[in-house]
């Protein structure tokens, strides 16, 4: 029986170690699995160091893309108001070229028609000096053809100009009736004189634009003129070199013009052995085209 007791006990010896043993293994594989559970542990902590590190410069440089982003968001909000001020500009900048285009585009269409040609009637009187009466004529017309030269490109307050005017043909023809007595009957009977210039014209003008393209000149010419005369009473024919002058004034309205011109000026003529003068004088409302 004791042998038995001891074989039991054996046997629980055995058993218990045999426990232990695997207990002891197990222990050991704890251990083993603890230090490769450590390890991860130490390798996770310095893993997670290492996010914590990059989380925080991430956060620095999005707290830097948080500051850029809003000194870029004001940048361009200033930029678009510099872009919509410089649009703004540049829209009056193009209204105002286009305003000022307009104006010279007007401006050389008012001050383009520098050509003129004009038609004349006349009121003129004929005084032939002491011993003869002072004829007044019936018809007097003239033609004339010139140009002005403006002395400056842009007008003076924007509406006046000074100018050169040159009428390079000008004639003009009269017509005046003369009464004459015959020598023995005493009987009236009439003689016509015609009398007719040609010449040039030169002279200082002054034209102010007051408003559209209504244009108001004003001159003053000399007038070196061949000046002629045929009398029917013998059939008599003169002509002479004379000095005249004229000086007048026009409102034009694009093409057209209105004028009111004076004329004056004298001739000699050698008329039975002896030198006249003959003086004339008067006014000639014409109609101009002005080119």
């Amino acid at each position: 029986m004791l042998k038995d007791s001891i074989g039991v006990m054996q046997k629980v010896i055995d058993e218990k170690t045999t426990a232990n043993d695997a207990l002891s293994q197990e222990n050991a594989s704890l251990k083993n699995r603890h230090a490769l559970l450590q390890a991860s542990k130490d390798s996770l902590d310095g893993a997670q160091k290492s996010l914590l590190g990059k989380y925080k410069e991430l956060s620095v440089e999005n707290d830097q893309l948080k500051d850029s982003l809003f000194v870029y968001r004001n940048e361009n909000k200033s930029l678009r108001n510099q872009v919509d001020s410089l649009n703004t500009s540049l829209a009056n900048l193009t209204e105002e070229m286009n305003a000022k285009l307009d104006y010279l585009a007007k401006q050389e269409k008012i001050w383009s028609r520098k050509k003129y040609f004009n038609i004349g009637y006349g009121m003129l009187s004929l005084d032939r000096g002491i011993g003869y009466e002072t004829l007044e004529s019936n018809f007097a017309v003239s033609i004339a053809r010139g140009n002005t030269y403006y002395l400056h490109k842009q007008p003076i307050l924007g509406m006046i100009k000074f100018g050169l005017d040159w009428t390079f043909f000008d004639i003009a023809v009269a017509q005046y009736e003369e009464e004459t007595r015959e020598s023995f009957g005493q009987d009236n009977d009439d003689s016509d004189i015609y009398k007719g210039e040609i010449a040039m014209q030169f002279g200082p003008s002054i034209t102010v634009n007051p408003v559209d393209f209504l244009k108001v000149n004003l001159y003053f010419r000399y007038d070196p003129t061949y000046s002629m005369m045929f009398n029917t009473d013998g059939n008599e024919f003169k002509g002479n070199y004379g000095s005249y002058f004229n000086t007048g004034l026009a409102a034009s309205y694009k093409v057209i013009s209105l004028g009111f011109e004076y004329r004056w000026g004298s001739t000699s003529y050698k008329i039975d052995g002896e030198n006249q003068t003959w003086k004339t004088s008067g006014t000639y409302l014409y109609l101009s085209f002005r080119f």
